[in-house]
């Protein structure tokens, strides 16, 4: 027989912020909070001015230069430089290859904002139809 529980919160027992989850093969755990994703956005680059079609923790974005851009978080980080992410992009109709990183140029990692980039394959910063890009790491 199916279970099925609905909850509006979820709480630990010994710790508030932290739940144990039981790992394949029922010898492991895993901290629940530790691996959600705490950030993520998913940006139209390649428009005139670049927005955001949808996101998770995502106040605001600033289109720094070409393929730059500054992704200024709700609800902060914890500590800066502790986060850990990855991206993609893609134009639309082009089979190109592109790189999403932390952008040396702007503020990298920070508590309340990251600065990222778009490359294409040859290392060229390029506005993308599609960049997206996702953090982890602890919330203040």
């Amino acid at each position: 027989m199916a279970s099925q529980l609905k909850v509006d919160t979820i709480t630990g027992v010994s710790t508030a912020g932290s739940i144990a989850v039981t790992g394949e093969g029922n010898s492991t755990t895993t901290n629940l909070q530790q691996g959600l994703c705490k950030s993520w956005i998913n940006v139209d680059g390649d428009a005139s001015t670049p927005s955001i079609r949808d996101s998770l923790n995502a106040a605001s974005l600033t289109d720094t230069a070409t393929g730059r851009y500054q992704l200024n978080y709700t609800n902060n980080f914890s500590t800066a430089k502790q986060q850990s992410g990855a991206g993609i992009a893609r134009r639309s109709g082009n089979s190109q290859g592109c790189i999403v990183g932390l952008d040396s140029q702007a503020n990298e990692l920070r508590t309340s904002d990251t600065g990222f980039s778009v490359t294409n394959d040859a290392g060229t910063l390029v506005d993308q139809d599609i960049a997206t890009l996702l953090l982890m790491g602890d919330l203040a």
